[in-house]
């Protein structure tokens, strides 16, 4: 077993869970093929030889043991998944934030694969201002990691206070844009357009980004924000 596998396994285990979890299984699919071959309480060698291999080319409660370890992994050990890293893309993080929960669940109220159309529909309403946001996001990022080194998490970067400004300056361009005629057309249309596997997002679906983003504004701005809507983003 290799360091990295090592220390995942270390990992799971303590929790008595994941890949522990699954040598459970295997032992248990062993222990019951053995006790049924045997005679007298005896396995011969060829009888015992015959059952691993036929354990090594799967069984169904193996197949169900392993499918929900990798899914379990998957979450677990995606990488970035908690701590930030100069390699992410802050801003576009940062944008998905008010809705993040939705695409946790099996399965998400709003598949990761269709982000991409999210994505389109922000780059239109900022226009030549996703490049000044990315800059800012990405500089704050730096900052924090800086002063934070390989610990800082996504949650210090959400919570620091410049963060938040750009998050709501991007967000009430994004809805004001949405306001618009062409802004209208572009959710329109990139918002019902089918992922890489064919799915295509449901108008419900958008209605509850949507409905999400407007919320998280209105957060930012308090009591006052009616009166502020006439402001300029």
């Amino acid at each position: 077993m290799s360091t990295e596998h090592g220390a995942a396994a270390q990992s799971c285990g303590a929790e008595g869970r994941g890949c522990y979890g699954a040598v459970s299984v295997v032992s248990g699919v062993l222990e019951r093929l053995l006790r049924e071959t045997s005679r007298d309480g005896l396995v011969r060698v060829e009888d015992a030889l015959k059952i691993l291999k036929l354990v090594g080319r799967g069984t169904y409660e193996l197949d169900v043991a392993f499918d929900g370890l990798e899914k379990a992994c998957r979450l677990k050990f995606q990488p970035g998944r908690g701590k930030a890293s100069s390699r992410d893309n802050p801003f576009r993080r940062l944008m998905v934030r008010p809705f993040e929960t939705l695409l946790s669940g099996e399965p998400p109220s709003y598949p990761r694969a269709f982000l991409t159309n999210y994505f389109e529909v922000v780059e239109a309403a900022c226009g030549d201002k996703y490049t000044e946001y990315d800059r800012h996001s990405r500089a704050i990022l730096q900052n924090l990691l800086v002063a934070h080194g390989h610990n800082l998490v996504w949650d210090t970067f959400y919570a620091e206070t410049r963060t938040t400004q750009v998050l709501a300056h991007a967000l009430r361009r994004l809805l004001r844009f949405l306001e618009t005629p062409p802004g209208q057309w572009v959710w329109v249309q990139a918002m019902s357009k089918p992922s890489p596997t064919g799915a295509r997002p449901s108008a419900e679906q958008a209605d509850r980004i949507r409905e999400t983003l407007a919320y998280t504004l209105r957060g930012f701005e308090g009591p006052g924000a009616a009166a502020r809507q006439g402001g300029a983003a």
